[in-house]
């Protein structure tokens, strides 16, 4: 790989690291960095393993916050969300990924931006919560970009900062440790791969523990108008080629 590639997936994974344990939104720029570092299918594969690493971190910091009621209700669709992707990806052929990974993630920018209010009378309904949670696991496999739609159901639900991120991280930690077979049958999680996630620990690491010192320091509005602008920017990047 060229030297800037190895700068983005350093970047990613200290993103991936800071948006567990701290506020979302930051995973989708993470995302995106791998995809400029690594084009193609792997992808999605050599982040998961950094994703869960974090997201093991995010469950030891915030273990007793998490809504497990919510949980139960959202983790069974998003369980069949991941099974029909993992069933496109094993039977699409010829597509550009990378281009695949923009207009996901840009599709889930839209929705975090114009849906918000939407969800708020709807979202704790069983329609709207299979809905949600199938999306947000087909949204997952495909790009690891699940996080606008699920914040937003969050959101909806009232949670405080220490709940919305103690749940996040549950729903998240069991939603990858189920796609990752899914992903090494894929053959997009591998050996290889798993060894350069071990180079890139420590940053996730310093990442994790910024993240949960900053929390409660974080402006919510301004931040999260950078993140969309940084997406919008590097989503447009991946499409355009």
């Amino acid at each position: 790989m060229e030297p800037l590639a190895y700068f983005y997936i350093g970047l990613a994974a200290f993103l991936v690291g800071f948006t567990k344990t701290s506020v979302g939104g930051v995973g989708i720029l993470a995302v995106l960095l791998m995809a400029l570092a690594i084009p193609g299918p792997e992808s999605p594969g050599v982040i998961l393993p950094m994703l869960i690493a974090a997201d093991i971190i995010a469950v030891v910091y915030y273990r007793r916050a998490c809504q497990w009621g919510i949980l139960l209700r959202l983790i069974p669709p998003s369980i069949v969300g991941v099974a029909l992707a993992w069933w496109f990806l094993a039977n699409i052929s010829g597509i550009d990924f990378s281009k695949l990974i923009g207009w996901v993630i840009l599709a889930m920018l839209v929705l975090d931006i114009l849906l918000t209010d939407a969800f708020r009378n709807a979202a704790k309904g069983r329609v709207a919560t299979g809905i949600i949670g199938s999306f947000a696991g087909a949204a997952s496999m495909i790009a690891n970009a699940a996080g606008p739609i699920f914040g937003i159901y969050l959101l909806q639900m009232g949670l405080g900062k220490a709940e919305f991120v103690g749940t996040r991280s549950w729903f998240f930690l069991i939603v990858n440790l189920i796609k990752l077979p899914f992903a090494i049958g894929l053959g997009i999680t591998t050996t290889q791969s798993l060894t350069l996630n071990l180079y890139y620990l420590p940053l996730i690491l310093v990442g994790a523990f910024l993240g949960k010192r900053l929390l409660s320091y974080i402006n919510l509005t301004l931040f999260k108008a950078l993140i969309r602008a940084t997406v919008l920017l590097a989503a447009a990047r991946l499409i355009t080629g």
